[in-house]
């Protein structure tokens, strides 16, 4: 097993969540529970609505004939509809009881509710910190805007900042959301925020459901799903790997998956669980195993060392291509076709479009985008100075 530190908490974490939305039986529970206990586990993931409320008597159960102490508890509460300050105090009381344990060493509110100013929640967070019942929070499927709010709130006024984000953070970005109000942590201004301020982040579904798995096997996940009874489109309830996942952009990304666990002799699924856990930021991937044998296959991504270059490599699609054409052969000079300004005097120092290529602009393939490659829109006007 793997490990990282979160501050805040005294103990060694390891970089698999264990989640436990899945298990309706003690005995059946047991067996999985104490075999991640067995090959280095110590985290579990629970939530106030998992099961209703069923999930964590059952984990409670398997609580009391362990120790508390080598264990750690992710709780989340105040989940949508019912996301307010006073459901964190209430659901977390009812929570407690239900696991037979006096706190969680996590808390994390479960969705944010922008109807409420943010030192309403982050007051009642540091009260139930101040009274022992959580050690450190977080905000799952937060906005990083909100996320910062939050924690400049905290700095201003001498309280405990938020410590973890709990959004999807996946290898496939998410293109539409698995249940309502999800947020994905894979964009260029989340990774970056993380990387510099070294918070914290816990993944959910941090496989994608699947989508890194054999396309058969992606496909009867993605079947199973839409066609059982309580299916909901995605976004409604819980949707498949297909349908919340497979765009051309996460298909190359599959491929290139594939393609370097081929090189590391391992699986693409476990590729994509390393490239979780490896970021440069501590990152936890929560998964769901519902067998021992499911937990095993999952395993072998601990083993995986992943460079910056390969995480990089993997998911930023389009970071290899270089310019179709120089700005020399452009037309650098030309300054009477300018139309870029880098302040408010319109100084006019370069022109605007851009086309990338992936090989020679004699050659390659030309890639024009405004929107997804380029870093301006490419423009055309006419200028009339009287």
């Amino acid at each position: 097993m793997k490990y990282d530190r979160i501050e805040g908490i005294d103990k060694d974490i390891s970089k698999l969540v264990m989640g436990c939305d899945n298990q309706d039986d003690i005995n059946e529970a047991s067996k999985l529970w104490d075999h991640w206990i067995e090959v280095g586990g110590n985290i579990f993931d629970t939530a106030f609505i998992y099961g209703g409320g069923n999930h964590e008597k059952v984990f409670g159960e398997w609580l009391k004939n362990n120790n508390r102490q080598d264990v750690l508890i992710l709780g989340k509460g105040a989940h949508s509809p019912e996301c307010n300050p006073e459901a964190i105090s209430k659901q977390l009381t009812i929570s407690l009881e239900r696991m037979k344990t006096d706190y969680v060493d996590i808390y994390i509110m479960h969705r944010d509710n922008t109807d409420y100013p943010i030192d309403e929640f982050m007051d009642v967070l540091n009260q139930e910190k101040e009274k022992g019942r959580i050690k450190i929070f977080g905000g799952s499927n937060w906005t990083i805007q909100r996320f910062k709010e939050a924690n400049e709130w905290a700095e201003k006024n001498n309280k405990q900042e938020m410590s973890i984000l709990n959004n999807n953070l996946a290898l496939a970005k998410m293109i539409k959301p698995l249940w309502n109000g999800c947020l994905s942590s894979n964009t260029e201004e989340i990774l970056a925020y993380l990387n510099s301020s070294q918070k914290s982040h816990m993944s959910w579904s941090s496989q994608a459901r699947g989508y890194f798995l054999p396309d058969n096997i992606t496909q009867e996940i993605e079947d199973k799903i839409t066609k059982a009874e309580t299916y909901r489109a995605p976004g409604e309830n819980s949707s498949g790997p297909i349908s919340c996942y497979d765009s051309e952009d996460n298909r190359e990304r599959k491929k290139r998956a594939m393609e370097l666990a081929e090189k590391k002799g391992c699986s693409a699924h476990n590729i994509a669980a390393s490239w979780t856990i490896n970021q440069s930021f501590p990152s936890f991937a929560l998964i769901g195993p519902r067998t021992i044998d499911e937990l095993d296959t999952t395993l072998p991504c601990l083993d995986i060392e992943l460079t910056k270059e390969e995480i990089n490599w993997l998911n930023d699609l389009y970071g290899s291509y270089e310019p179709a054409i120089t700005l020399e052969q452009y037309g650098m000079n030309e300054s009477k076709h300018y139309s870029h300004s880098p302040g408010n005097k319109l100084k006019l120092d370069r022109k605007l479009d851009y086309l990338w290529t992936n090989t020679s602009w004699s050659s390659g393939t030309t890639h024009q985008s405004a929107t997804t490659l380029s870093d301006h829109i490419p423009i055309t006007a006419i200028w009339e100075v009287e």
